[in-house]
């Protein structure tokens, strides 16, 4: 029987990765699309310009700590910063069920506008498109993002470089699922949802920063495997220092959940020279931690030190415990 697409191929993990190599990459062969970012970084006669596309199909539409708008632009706008770009530009497309409110709209509208000014980028231009009720899922976003070219980031790690997350990690992931399930939890569990803008721009004027990510479907693991899987690098993270708060903790072990799997939307991974990474934590903040580090062992690999002082090897999210996230 024929294949058919499944939830497991928008989780970010294993199948996500398949579906790109054996349907898209084979396709087109171009170095830029093969490099398999975020963002791509494209040339041009004054400074290189960076472009990103994205789309959001989050369920709920709102959710605690932002909405699909707020979502649409923090996205956008990260991934540009994260391939070493400053954001300018912004489209912004929406789909629209039919039904859906216009006080609503107006809402997601408006945390679109907030967070482009946040961001000091301009919405050039857009579309709209109304499907029948029943065809859609009330609104899907999406955007392309356009920037110029800061820092060229590239996977030149050396030994011994440092793994920096900017925050506490799998808020995001988390707080929709609450918000779909209806979740009562003790605590205010907000998502994560968040511009980098200053964050990134700090990174990119250390000279010690190799690479910027962030850390969305799939979580911090499966990010960290992208960082290394095409390099002759490994990478272990330290259980102990990942920040995990404690009401995402506790969602996680009441349903069954790895944190480390969880996505995030406000989240920064950087890697980054032993000598430049306590400078980098401070203009992060305290919420900022070192989990991990490069090294020339085991290729390709990462491994978890545990806090029972074992050794895990992790993989790929598989499966698609979290759909309709962003």
């Amino acid at each position: 029987m024929e294949e058919k697409i499944t939830l497991d191929h928008g989780s970010g993990g294993f199948k996500t990765s398949q579906l790109i190599e054996d349907y898209i990459l084979q396709v087109f062969p171009g170095k830029a699309l093969h490099e398999r970012k975020d963002g791509a970084v494209l040339k041009n006669e004054t400074a290189p310009i960076v472009v990103s596309t994205d789309s959001f199909v989050v369920d709920p539409w709102n959710f605690p700590g932002g909405n699909i708008g707020k979502l649409a632009v923090c996205g956008s706008v990260n991934d540009v910063l994260m391939s070493g770009g400053i954001p300018s530009y912004l489209t912004l497309s929406l789909i629209l069920e039919e039904g859906f409110l216009l006080s609503d709209l107006k809402k997601v509208i408006g945390a679109v506008k907030e967070t482009a000014d946040q961001a000091k980028v301009e919405i050039v231009c857009g579309d709209t498109k109304v499907v029948e009720h029943g065809k859609g899922d009330q609104i899907y976003i999406n955007t392309c993002g356009i920037g110029f070219l800061k820092r060229n980031l590239q996977a030149s790690y050396q030994e011994g470089d440092l793994v920096v997350v900017s925050g506490s990690i799998g808020r995001h992931g988390a707080a929709v699922y609450m918000a779909r399930e209806d979740i009562p939890l003790q605590g205010n569990l907000f998502s994560d949802c968040a511009l980098l803008c200053k964050e990134a721009v700090a990174a990119m004027d250390l000279p010690g920063l190799r690479i910027l990510r962030d850390p969305t479907r799939g979580g911090l693991a499966t990010t960290c495997i992208e960082l290394i899987e095409h390099t002759k690098w490994g990478m272990e993270l330290d259980e102990t220092g990942i920040p995990v708060d404690a009401d995402v903790s506790a969602l996680c072990s009441l349903l069954g959940f790895d944190p480390l799997y969880m996505a995030c939307e406000g989240r920064m991974i950087a890697i980054i020279s032993p000598q430049d990474a306590p400078l980098l934590l401070e203009q992060l903040g305290k919420e900022a931690r070192i989990i991990g580090k490069i090294t020339k062992e085991h290729p390709q690999t990462l491994l978890l030190n545990t806090r029972l002082q074992t050794t895990r090897w992790l993989r790929k999210l598989s499966g698609q415990p979290l759909p309709r996230i962003c």
